[in-house]
């Protein structure tokens, strides 16, 4: 009895040791545990790991993003569900907005779009009431291209930073807002614009393109407060960061459809401070092309741009942006890092001294006895038009040249500075070997004269500019003051220096996302482009021909030399454009793989390109070269069926109904209605596609006169009603053709080649004449 009971008392006591061991392991354990949990709980640090991730997971899983697509609302999901884990209140905003895309060069052409998309936005109240909105977009440009730079970086960086600022003690009150339909013009960040009540909100970010050097944008329409800038250069140049400050290159989009560049500009619309940080330079050759993958995206950069992103939010506080006002019309001037701005009134006054300094120039100068007419104003000008047409024709003989022989179209896309280096070189020559021609023409002697004549075309330029915009008169102001001092100082310095914020605008035009479009313009539209460019040569021809007469002995003696030279060169110029290639590895040729579906008959993948598909391509078709081949499709079946019915009314004229009936397993991510008539028509009514509630009341769905027929043209992305009912109004037979862009299954044919760059999709196309 007892030994039990002593067995006993060893077993309880041997059991609580157990017990105080087993507690005394949980509290080390927790001891040792909690420092590290309490650590990754309250990390703050920006992770360009964890925002990598974010984008890996937009481009890799999700892939394109086109607006209206599935794809984007699956990413609309993936960033909300990320906010909503991080802490932050979030709501989703869709939207359905009708865009009107004009062609200011083809007024006629009108086109519009139905977009369908949402918006996300998420708030994190602080103690204070004033709000930092930072915005990116993140649907992609096309159905072929990943977006990884743009804009799964700035999506992937802005959801960081929400985990990052969630995780911190902050005073301030921040909101998000991820906008859906960005490449479509805007159309997200404009809704929501329009729509918020943004007085509580201080300033604005927008976040649009993750790389270095960095691009801080602060004009569309209008631009941003002087304040915010200083604030921001300061803080940029302290991070170390590099950046170009981009502001008046931008002049060429504030008046178009969406007034600038990127989400940013529809907040200034509404008055609110606001500016954009993007990639400084001249885009690479994967943007808005489907090698825009997650290999283009820098970790490197993603942290720095991180952290300096997350210092701006935090330091950068407006003192009076309550009053939505402030000079917009200033000037900046890029010194490396340093800024200068230079305010309006100051602007205004350079600009009235000049003005007024021409003035008092043109009464003071006196034309000699007998040698000031008329006739000798004209003649001057007559000859001075005539060496500028000839001058700027001459411009485009290399690339005349070379795309004849190449048989190119677009010989300029890989190195488009070599080019435009090249007509500048060919302008200078060809104006030297002029200046042999006209000095055997009897014009006037006396320099004075052209230089009236220069100065006089400056000074109407000038205050005509003035009148509209005193920033953007400027570069013609400095010009004219330049032109001023030739009549002092009589020099080709001051002659090249006059018209320099016009090169500085073209380079930063050339260095900018609208290089591209801006170079084709000017090739599609040759004749008009010439004019404008002869018209601002004329004063460089007018002050060159000064020159020469005021030093006449000078230019005689080295006349002959020069125009050697300026052959020598011209020729060498020309021959040297053809060693520049059209494409390369980083700028790739594009090309299009399109399965196409026309009507009954069968399949058929139509690959083209604006110039020759390369050799090496065609070698494995067996094909000479050309710019298109035809290869039968894969497929038996088209991936989407339409039916149409037609219902004739008539009542004081022909009042056609169309229904349409659409058949498809896979959603088009678009869809476009073209109707043709040689008599106008005009649509009264439309069920399941373009809402006419939505449409301006300046709009109305009517054919507009283009070439010999009435056209109008409708588009809208996903999701789409299967079927569509539309009313007119027409006097004679109306042609319908509806196209459905879809997504094309490219493993049954992928193009590898180094200097293509392949764009995939499907196309079906139905006619029908009623």
């Amino acid at each position: 009895m007892i030994s039990h009971i002593y067995d006993q008392v060893i077993f309880t006591k041997g059991l609580m040791k157990m017990k105080v061991r087993l507690c005394f392991t949980i509290i080390i354990l927790g001891l040792l545990l909690s420092p590290q949990k309490a650590f990754t709980a309250q990390k703050t640090d920006f992770s360009n790991e964890s925002a990598f991730n974010h984008i890996k997971y937009l481009v890799q899983k999700i892939g394109p993003r086109p607006a209206g697509s599935k794809a984007e609302q699956e990413a609309a999901e993936y960033i909300k569900s990320n906010l909503e884990e991080y802490g932050w209140k979030v709501k989703e905003q869709p939207f359905s907005k009708i865009v009107i895309h004009k062609n200011p060069l083809k007024p006629d052409e009108q086109k519009l779009e139905l977009v369908n998309s949402q918006n996300i936005i998420a708030d994190l109240p602080g103690s204070k009431p004033d709000c930092i909105l930072i915005g990116a977009h993140y649907d992609s440009a096309g159905v072929s291209v990943p977006g990884a730079v743009d804009n799964a970086s700035g999506t992937g960086l802005l959801l960081e930073l929400a985990r990052v600022i969630a995780a911190e003690p902050h005073q301030e009150t921040f909101q998000l807002a991820f906008f859906g339909a960005e490449e479509s013009g805007l159309v997200g960040s404009s809704y929501y614009a329009d729509q918020a009540d943004l007085s509580a909100v201080n300033w604005m970010l927008n976040l649009d393109m993750i790389g270095l050097p960095l691009e801080i944008d602060v004009a569309a329409k209008k631009s941003a407060p002087p304040e915010l800038i200083k604030k921001v250069i300061d803080l940029t140049r302290k991070s170390e960061i590099p950046f170009h400050l981009s502001r008046d290159f931008t002049v060429m989009a504030r008046e178009s459809s969406q007034g600038g560049t990127s989400d940013f500009s529809s907040f200034l619309d509404k008055d609110l401070p606001a500016l954009g940080l993007g990639i400084a330079g001249r885009p690479a050759g994967f943007f808005h092309r489907p090698e825009d993958d997650i290999d283009k995206v820098s970790l490197e950069d993603l942290q720095k741009i991180g952290d300096y992103v997350k210092l701006l939010i935090t330091s950068v506080k407006l003192e009076q942006a309550d009053q939505h006002s402030w000079d917009e019309l200033y000037l900046t001037f890029q010194l490396g890092s340093r800024i200068i701005i230079i305010p309006s009134y100051i602007v205004g006054f350079f600009i009235l001294f000049t003005l007024g300094f021409t003035i008092i120039l043109l009464l003071k100068s006196r034309p000699q006895k007998g040698v000031f007419s008329w006739l000798a104003y004209f003649k001057a000008i007559g000859v001075a038009l005539k060496a500028a047409i000839i001058i700027v024709s001459t411009t485009e003989t290399g690339e005349l040249l070379w795309r004849s022989l190449k048989n190119m179209n677009i010989i300029w896309y890989a190195y488009p500075g070599y080019f435009i280096l090249a007509r500048i070189g060919i302008a200078c020559c060809s104006l030297i070997l002029l200046g042999s021609l006209l000095q055997r023409l009897s014009l006037p002697k006396d320099p004075l004269l052209y230089w009236q004549i220069g100065v006089i075309g400056l000074l109407l330029i000038s205050s005509i500019t003035a009148l509209i915009r005193i920033d953007l008169a400027f570069p013609f102001v400095f010009w004219l003051l330049c032109y001023d001092l030739l009549y002092l100082f009589p020099n080709i310095i001051l002659l090249v220096i006059g018209p320099y914020f016009i090169y500085k605008f073209h380079w930063e035009l050339l260095c900018s996302q609208q290089w591209f479009s801006f170079y084709e313009t000017i090739h599609n539209y040759f004749l008009l482009f010439m004019f404008i460019y002869a018209l601002l040569s004329i004063p460089l021809i007018l002050g060159t021909i000064q020159i020469a007469l005021f030093k006449a002995k000078v230019w005689r003696k080295h006349l002959a030399k020069l125009c050697t030279s300026a052959t020598v060169v011209f020729i060498v110029i020309v021959l040297g454009l053809g060693l520049v290639p059209g494409y390369t590895s980083n700028y790739r040729q594009p090309v299009t793989v399109q399965e196409e579906w026309h009507e009954n008959s069968k399949g058929r993948l139509h690959v083209f390109s604006t110039d020759n598909l390369p050799p090496g391509f065609l070698d494995n078709f067996n094909v000479r070269q050309q710019k298109e081949i035809f290869l039968q499709s894969l497929n038996k079946i088209p991936p989407i069926d339409v039916k149409a019915t037609v219902c004739e009314k008539y009542s004081s004229g022909r009042l056609p109904d169309l229904y349409l009936n659409l058949n498809y397993l896979h959603e088009p991510y678009l869809l476009r209605i073209s109707i043709q008539s040689q008599e106008p028509f005009q649509i009264t009514r439309m069920d399941g596609f373009l809402p006419l509630a939505k449409l301006p009341d300046s709009i109305l769905l009517k054919g507009r006169r283009f070439a010999n027929d009435y056209m109008l043209i409708m588009e809208s992305t996903p999701p789409y009603n299967k079927t569509i009912e539309l009313s007119l109004a027409a006097s004679s037979q109306v042609k319908c053709k509806i196209e459905a862009l879809l997504v094309y299954n490219s493993e049954k044919l992928t193009i590898k080649n180094n200097n293509i760059s392949a764009d995939y999709q499907t196309m079906v196309q139905t006619n029908y004449d009623f």
